[in-house]
């Protein structure tokens, strides 16, 4: 199946949710379900004609979320797909860590309940670094993410300059928040 192969390559993305039809181009929808639950959690949504009580079973047995028959309306999908990422916690807004808060919806950031202003780069910064916590996040995965893929128009320093100019509006001279990690990059949190 092409997209199972696009989604197990060594640069993982991520996904909120799976959208699937039980007869796929160029595979089963159910057998693509099961590689799904394999690895991950992400929710998966069937929408498909398939509208016997048996294929929705079925698609419940391999691990689906929900289950739409077609014809249905985008607004019945909306409603579903809310509904789903809701239940399974993923697709909020806010993401919070000790003292620090950030709000993808409103594109907003807190320290203590006080809003800090960043940079438009600062908060791609900080978005990539917590939604990768935990993890070694590397120059070149930074610059990848947030700037030019080749480093065209780049200075060496830039991820550091950024890092440093972030940390000082975060008052993370501690590196409480933002950790370096000597030799290969920086990861966020403990």
């Amino acid at each position: 199946m092409g997209i199972w192969k696009h989604c197990s390559n060594t640069n993982r993305q991520k996904y909120d949710l799976f959208l699937l039809d039980i007869n796929l181009p160029d595979g089963n929808g159910l057998e693509f379900c099961k590689k799904i639950r394999e690895t991950s959690e992400t929710p998966v949504l069937f929408l498909t004609a398939n509208d016997t009580e048996e294929d929705m079973l079925e698609g419940f047995g391999v691990g689906c979320d929900d289950y739409i028959s077609k014809p249905f309306s985008i607004e019945v999908l909306r409603k579903k797909v809310l509904a789903v990422l809701k239940r399974t916690g993923i697709g909020k807004f806010r993401m919070k860590y000790r003292d620090l808060e950030l709000d993808k919806e409103k594109c907003l950031v807190l320290m203590k309940g006080q809003e800090i202003h960043l940079t438009s780069t600062e908060y791609k910064l900080l978005l990539y670094l917590m939604e990768n916590r935990g993890r070694v996040v590397t120059k070149a995965m930074l610059l990848e993410q947030l700037w030019d893929i080749d480093g065209n128009f780049v200075d060496d320093n830039t991820v550091r300059v950024n890092i440093k100019r972030l940390r000082q509006k975060l008052n993370d001279e501690k590196q409480e928040y933002i950790v370096t990690v000597f030799g290969m990059g920086y990861s966020f949190g403990e």
